[in-house]
């Protein structure tokens, strides 16, 4: 480990949630594997959704599709497979029980208003499904985990039609759907089966060109679309075209860190003082791994 990250790697141990030690151990150590399967059940219900917190940003303990969506990074990081009993749980979770409104995961449930959480998670009758965010990454995480299941690659394919559709229709400019779009695609890989597959593959190139910021002056002072926001990791859809974008945001981290070696958020609750402080840590720690994990796979560190 590059000798100008110890500040980082140190405070992680000190302060970091026990999720993100546990992956920095079996990404960067390759150890612990174990520890890591065991830490992210601890965030998983007996209904086989995710919570309490694994999105810093709102701590009610009752499933989420959000929250849900936060796990897919360690399932995949771990490559557990379709029998896996956290993966098993989880796709009963998303198709049987994880509640929807005209087909579409909700993005916010009415419990988040019991329990500390940011104003944007904050529950509206009327205003809780946010588009294709996080329904269609859901949907391709569905599709690549069906396994033999005829239901779910139903379901799921059903679902990424709908979305293909929709988009060519009124493509998105919308930084967190993009995403969950770019998510999907990547988890399918191959959308030629699709109806409409290449027109809507040129309308997402086209809206991430017009969303993406390329002044990397505004990277770390503005709320922004940062080239990582899209492509954190290498060789995915449309990485090529964006590559020295991103490789330059990567070697902008290690210089945006503060005197403790970690990274600043550039966001705030607006309530729950205490929580917000505590979920500052957390995201801190969130973000730290999750910066480490990027500077490995563009060969910075």
């Amino acid at each position: 480990m590059n000798k100008d990250l110890k500040k980082t790697i140190d405070w992680l141990y000190r302060h970091g949630r026990p999720i993100d030690v546990a992956r920095y151990e079996f990404l960067f150590l390759g150890k612990n594997r174990e520890l890591l399967e065991r830490t992210l059940s601890s965030y998983q219900n007996s209904d086989g959704g995710f919570a309490h917190g694994l999105e810093p940003d709102f701590k009610n303990p009752n499933s989420t599709a959000l929250q849900c969506w936060n796990a897919f990074t360690v399932i995949d990081e771990l490559k557990l497979d379709v029998n896996n009993e956290i993966v098993i749980k989880l796709l009963d979770y998303l198709i049987n029980k994880a509640p929807k409104k005209d087909g579409m995961f909700l993005s916010t449930i009415p419990s988040n208003n019991d329990y500390p959480h940011a104003q944007w998670w904050s529950y509206q009758e009327g205003a809780d499904v946010w588009g294709y965010n996080p329904t269609i990454a859901i949907a391709g995480f569905i599709y690549k985990y069906a396994g033999k299941s005829k239901d779910y690659r139903k379901f799921s394919r059903e679902l990424i039609q709908r979305a293909i559709d929709d988009f060519n229709a009124k493509p998105s400019d919308e930084m967190h759907e993009i995403r969950a779009y770019l998510d999907m695609i990547n988890y399918v890989q191959d959308l030629k089966s699709f109806k409409n597959s290449d027109e809507f593959l040129k309308k997402m190139v086209e809206r991430i060109e017009a969303n993406i910021e390329k002044n990397s002056d505004l990277w770390f002072t503005t709320y922004c679309v940062r080239p990582l926001q899209f492509f954190d990791v290498p060789n995915t859809f449309a990485y090529d075209k964006y590559s020295d974008l991103a490789k330059k945001e990567a070697m902008m981290i290690l210089d945006s860190r503060n005197l403790d070696g970690i990274w600043e958020i550039t966001w705030q609750w607006s309530e729950y003082p205490e929580e917000r402080v505590i979920a500052k840590r957390e995201w801190q720690s969130a973000m730290a791994i999750g910066y480490l994990k990027i500077l490995k796979d563009h060969n910075i560190i």
